[in-house]
């Protein structure tokens, strides 16, 4: 009897020790880290194309919600929604890209997540140019905005690491762009609205 007794609460010990790590081990990360490369992206009505490269913050509010911030910077010799005026060469620029998205996730089975919602973002376009002769620079800057309602698909391939991929409608909406040191009668043009696919893949750590 005594043995019985004593394995029976060795078992309850065991049980009340082993049940919190269980639960603690099932409860998926919250907070991470990741890397989205953009694969190529085709715009109507301008062609400003999204970042080749992001860094991303997916945020989990319980099993069914994300919140992911993101961040993008590159240089571009070309691909700004402004037009150069005649005369003018382009000299490259810049843009920085700021989004967070917004999505519902779906779990249908235990490796893979699907997630559904909009991206939300800003981008901010500098471009120069100057005359044939490299002088009398002309700097021309630009916003947007843009929503993308995008579907994605993640596969965890461990409780921390987790490879996936996305596609996205992508909606851009352009201000008007504002110009210094213009020496030139020609005018600067610019697309107000642009629509495209964009495909990115992902690599996310979670903490």
């Amino acid at each position: 009897m005594n043995r019985t007794l004593r394995l029976a609460t060795i078992l309850t010990l065991w049980v009340g020790v082993a049940s919190p790590a269980t639960a603690t081990e099932s409860t998926s990360p919250t907070i991470g880290v990741g890397a989205g490369v953009n694969l190529g992206n085709a715009f109507s009505g301008g062609s400003l194309s999204a970042s080749p490269v992001s860094v991303y913050i997916p945020i989990n509010l319980g099993e069914s919600f994300r919140v992911e911030p993101s961040l993008g910077y590159w240089y571009v010799t070309r691909g700004s929604t402004v037009s150069a005026p005649d005369g003018l060469l382009s000299k490259g620029g810049y843009t920085v890209e700021a989004a967070v998205g917004l999505f519902f996730l779906v779990h249908p089975s235990p490796p893979f997540t699907v997630y559904l919602g909009p991206r939300l973002g800003m981008a901010f376009v500098g471009h120069d140019y100057s005359s044939s002769d490299g002088t009398n620079i002309t700097s021309v800057s630009q916003y947007s905005g843009y929503v993308n309602p995008t579907l994605g698909l993640e596969w965890f391939v461990s409780r921390h690491f987790s490879v996936g991929g996305e596609a996205a409608a992508a909606f851009r909406f352009y201000a008007d762009p504002s110009i210094s040191l213009l020496n030139t009668s020609s005018s600067i043009s610019s697309s107000r609205f642009g629509m495209g696919l964009e495909v990115v893949v992902l690599l996310r750590l979670y903490f």
